[in-house]
């Protein structure tokens, strides 16, 4: 199976409803920093997952397509302020919105995306009582993105020696791997799956969130700026207490040159690409960044094994399929 291929394809439904759902606005500034982030693409996973699980529990594929927008909606939304945040100036190998605009634009464009996702929601063709449960679970998914955007900014506060590698699992769970869940969950609700079936889709896309979330984090270090569209490094300078970071630290003695290299630059804005690059090299030697891909890699293993409760299809080996390409992919 060619996943990306497929994927690409799978995405161009989900991409013209988001693009109809973002055409319209009377504040020609707001409309386009609103659609700065969709109309630049993405792998759009999360808004896919929805569509084929809709249809690997037996239901039509098209009934979630407008969910599956609604929750790609809420991701961009989430970028606009994260990059805020973060001060990243790229993002898809474009300016980060408050760069292009102005930071009180990029907030207001992140409230208006968000605004927007639980219109798009409401177009959802399910009967009144699913229409509650994905209502509840959406909105319960953004509070739970908050938590986790909040626990990432306080753990840069935090010396690293007081935070375990738990820590930062909680963490991305929330941040990243609920919104992967919503979207698995939701398909399976929309398409009328079975309450084992809809359990199951949602671990399955636990395991997915947070598997692609720590590969993220490698790729924020090895990654080609220009495949990623994210500056390499920036995530060191911020301080993040990725699960690199804490295996590293957890495992290099406090004499160890390399744990000086790593602390140099961590949390230092004004470190220079020499010191990035000698923290990433630290990383490396010390088997951190391969520790990292054995998790996300055995995360992936273990999501396809929620996939047993489905009937063999061409969506199931899709499911695998993307799982295994979210542990190994370039961007």
């Amino acid at each position: 199976m060619d996943v990306i291929a497929d994927l690409e394809e799978r995405a161009k439904r989900v991409n013209e409803a988001i693009a109809s759902y973002l055409e319209s606005g009377e504040n020609q500034k707001l409309l386009l920093a609103v659609q700065h982030y969709p109309s630049a693409g993405g792998k759009r996973l999360r808004p896919v997952l929805a569509e084929v699980v809709a249809q690997a529990v037996g239901g039509a594929g098209e009934k979630a397509v407008p969910f599956g927008a609604a929750i790609e909606i809420i991701h961009n939304f989430t970028l606009v302020h994260d990059d805020v945040m973060d001060n990243d100036s790229m993002r898809r190998g474009r300016p980060s919105v408050h760069v292009l605009f102005d930071v009180p634009t990029a907030i207001i464009a992140g409230d208006a995306l968000f605004a927007r996702a639980f219109e798009t929601l409401s177009d959802v063709d399910v009967p009144p009582q699913s229409t509650r449960r994905l209502l509840k679970l959406t909105a319960h998914a953004v509070w739970l993105i908050a938590e986790g955007q909040q626990e990432d900014m306080d753990f840069e506060r935090i010396p690293p020696t007081e935070l375990a590698i738990g820590d930062y699992e909680r963490m991305i769970w929330k941040k990243t791997a609920v919104l992967f869940e919503c979207a698995a969950e939701g398909g399976a609700i929309i398409a009328g799956g079975t309450e084992e079936q809809i359990d199951a889709m949602r671990d399955y896309a636990r395991s997915l969130g947070i598997g692609f979330q720590i590969y993220d984090d490698v790729l924020a270090l090895l990654g080609d700026k220009n495949t990623t569209g994210k500056p390499v490094g920036n995530d060191i300078r911020n301080g993040k207490r990725t699960l690199i970071v804490l295996h590293a630290l957890q495992n290099l003695a406090a004499d160890d040159p390399r744990r000086t290299a790593l602390l140099t630059a961590l949390g230092n804005a004004n470190a220079t690409p020499e010191q990035i690059d000698a923290a990433i090299q630290a990383l490396q030697d010390c088997g951190s960044i391969d520790y990292a891909l054995e998790v996300a890699r055995q995360h992936a293993a273990q999501g396809k094994k929620h996939l047993e409760v489905l009937k063999p299809s061409p969506e199931r080996d899709f499911l695998a399929a993307i799982i295994d390409y979210a542990v190994n992919r370039k961007s």
